[in-house]
């Protein structure tokens, strides 16, 4: 049995416009399945654990990388597994499992059962699938992108709202402690976490392996703008790791510590915070992938 839980809104409405086409395909398949649909922030883990505890094997969350999050903190603790339908705005996790974006595909995925182990990280106590915990200039990137996420779709929405932020940034003063190590730094860029893409198919942490049992973390310090536009374009192709400005370590916990309350995007959701901890959770999700 498949629990799909849909977010209405995500990808500017395509979610609850696949509906009738997730109904044709289940029905052609002849799998049993039910459809849950959010009518709030924060519903889908309500539902999605719902489904878990009655009976359903996967449960399948239909949006971005908002909605998964939504969804694994709501199975966590069950028998049930991981599916995704990406029809959200960025769908780095699907990206990084070559989940297809074609539905009916995408769902044949959910019926043939091959599941995955992968780790996860915990955020402040919010578990999490460990795409990408960010801060600095990409997470205020994320704030501004829900500006246009109703006029462009994927990495386009990204781009353009770091366009908008570019110019205006002021870096952090942080301390981070990383298992034994302690840095001070004016970051300009955060990320930690256990895969690799963020913003619509950025490769921010290409080193990531989401069964090592480490997290990926990268920092750029205080850089100048000049040297800001030479970094960005490697991101995309994951080479930016390779410059001398760009830090890049793997530690099973992080602490931050900021010198003010400050966005955090944690797999597609802001949260504003002076301290995180991320800590890498073994081991912590059931995945149906190819």
């Amino acid at each position: 049995m498949i629990a799909f839980i849909v977010n209405p809104v995500a990808g500017g409405g395509r979610a609850y416009r696949k509906i009738p086409e997730i109904r044709r395909i289940m029905k052609k398949k002849l799998i049993n399945y039910k459809i849950f649909i959010t009518k709030y922030a924060g519903e889908g883990k309500i539902l999605a654990r719902k489904a878990a505890l009655s009976g359903f094997k996967v449960v399948a969350a239909v949006g971005g990388d908002g909605t998964v999050l939504e969804v694994v903190n709501g199975i966590k603790g069950t028998q049930a597994a991981l599916g995704i339908i990406p029809v959200g705005t960025g769908n780095d996790f699907a990206r990084f499992f070559h989940i297809p974006r074609k539905l009916e595909k995408a769902i044949d995925v959910l019926i043939m059962g091959n599941i995955k182990i992968i780790d996860g990280a915990v955020i402040n106590d919010i578990l999490t699938f460990g795409n990408i915990t960010s801060t600095g200039i990409v997470s205020e990137t994320a704030v501004m992108a829900v500006r246009f996420k109703k006029f462009l779709s994927g990495i386009w929405v990204y781009l353009t709202a770091l366009l908008n932020v570019l110019f205006k940034y002021k870096p952090y003063s942080v301390k981070i402690k990383m298992d034994d190590k302690e840095l001070n730094r004016e970051i300009t860029i955060f990320a930690a976490g256990v895969l690799s893409y963020y913003g619509g198919g950025l490769k921010l942490l290409p080193g990531a392996d989401p069964n090592d049992g480490y997290l990926d973390v990268m920092i750029v310090d205080k850089i100048s703008k000049i040297k800001l536009l030479v970094l960005l374009p490697l991101v995309l192709f994951g080479t930016h790791t390779k410059l001398k400005i760009v830090e890049v370590y793997r530690a099973k916990k992080v602490e931050i510590e900021a010198d003010r309350e400050v966005p955090v995007n944690v797999d597609g959701e802001i949260l504003y915070s002076k301290n995180l901890e991320i800590k890498v959770e073994k081991d912590a999700i059931k995945l149906c992938t190819l």
